[in-house]
């Protein structure tokens, strides 16, 4: 059995983790124990918040191929982010994270991924996660 590796954007659905939470200059601040959210917390975010994600990082099992991010046998969210960002200066130091013994983006591409991951905003489709919430109640 293959070790199976962490989403660490994924979207506001029952079963998945609350991350962190995104400041006011767009930057996840890291949660320092993990938050699951059940499908009442979900669902409130969702009121609350129309697209959770534009507030909050999400993680969640990593679903590979079942993935739209899923290109050529890995995510491309983080390749993409890096390559679009190799001139910026970012930060050496690493956050402190939750997830990284088993994060996708940490797998792939080791510690750089972990420079840019505070930078990172899931772009949602709300409707995909809201769709989500309804077929699990």
């Amino acid at each position: 059995m293959k070790d199976q590796k962490t989403c660490p954007s994924s979207i506001c659905i029952p079963g998945a983790s609350m991350l962190g939470v995104v400041d006011n200059s767009e930057e996840v601040i890291f949660n320092t124990v993990e938050v699951k959210i059940d499908k009442d917390m979900a669902q409130e975010l969702h009121d609350e918040f129309g697209e959770p994600e534009k507030h909050f990082r999400f993680s969640n099992t990593c679903v590979e191929s079942g993935c739209k991010q899923w290109k050529s046998g890995q995510c491309s969210v983080i390749n993409i982010i890096i390559k679009a960002n190799e001139q910026q200066d970012i930060p050496e130091d690493l956050p402190d994270c939750l997830i990284r013994d088993t994060c996708r983006w940490f797998f792939q591409r080791g510690a750089e991924a972990c420079k840019y991951c505070k930078y990172i905003v899931t772009d949602s489709i709300e409707n995909q996660a809201q769709n989500q919430i309804n077929e699990n109640q």
